[in-house]
């Protein structure tokens, strides 16, 4: 994954809707601006199967063709060592908003913040860091930084969905290693605390059985 990669990458596959079909079509990468412009509102992906920022950004907020696609396909693109249900799960547990999950958030003194853009969550931390203050969570799987920020290369990384769902992986899976069921693991993700991590676990399971069952219409009838 290469957000700064040039137009030289090649071709986009363009979607659209004609006579309530959803149709796909062929158009040259090398317009950058329109290319980021129809990446970022998911009409858009690159003909060669690159993600870049424009892409993730576009899935992780659910807009254009990634509306229509399942919740856990963000997770599935991580290579995370964790069920894609199980990550979600948690994901809309930690930062659910309107039956998604939102990565521009912020978990801090007790309140949650949903910000509106990724450049706005960035700054947000980047302030609380300024004032000596550590102790915040981050993104998607509200990855908490005082402890886990040796994980990430940056700040801004931390905001990256891929990046911290990968993070938020490997700390769920050295509690399952610990632990030995996934039950378990999702309760310490939290809290070690069994009062503060039974109505946590509780929450994510609920989650977790909605995904299960849930069916995923054809993209055409979502979307056109």
């Amino acid at each position: 994954m290469d957000a700064d990669a040039g137009p030289s990458d090649g071709w986009l596959s363009v979607y659209s809707c004609a006579n309530g079909k959803l149709v796909q079509s062929r158009v040259d990468g090398n317009d950058s601006s329109n290319a980021s412009r129809l990446l970022r509102a998911g009409h858009a992906v690159w003909t060669n199967g690159r993600l870049d920022e424009n892409i993730i950004d576009a899935m992780a907020e659910g807009r254009g063709i990634w509306s229509a696609a399942p919740l856990t396909t963000l997770a599935r693109i991580t290579g995370a060592p964790i069920p894609a249900e199980i990550l979600t799960a948690i994901a809309l547990k930690e930062t659910g908003l309107n039956g998604r999950f939102w990565p521009w958030s912020i978990h801090w003194s007790g309140r949650s913040y949903r910000l509106p853009s990724r450049q706005q969550a960035v700054a947000a931390a980047k302030y609380l860091l300024a004032q000596g203050i550590t102790n915040f969570d981050v993104s998607v799987m509200q990855v908490n930084w005082r402890w886990h920020s040796g994980k990430f290369a940056s700040i801004q990384a931390a905001f990256d969905p891929v990046a911290n769902i990968q993070v938020a992986g490997q700390i769920l899976n050295e509690h399952f290693l610990a632990t030995g069921n996934w039950r378990s693991a999702i309760a310490r993700y939290h809290s070690r605390t069994p009062a503060l991590h039974q109505p946590y676990l509780a929450d994510v399971l609920g989650h977790l059985r909605r995904i299960q069952t849930s069916t995923v219409e054809p993209p055409e009838k979502h979307l056109c």
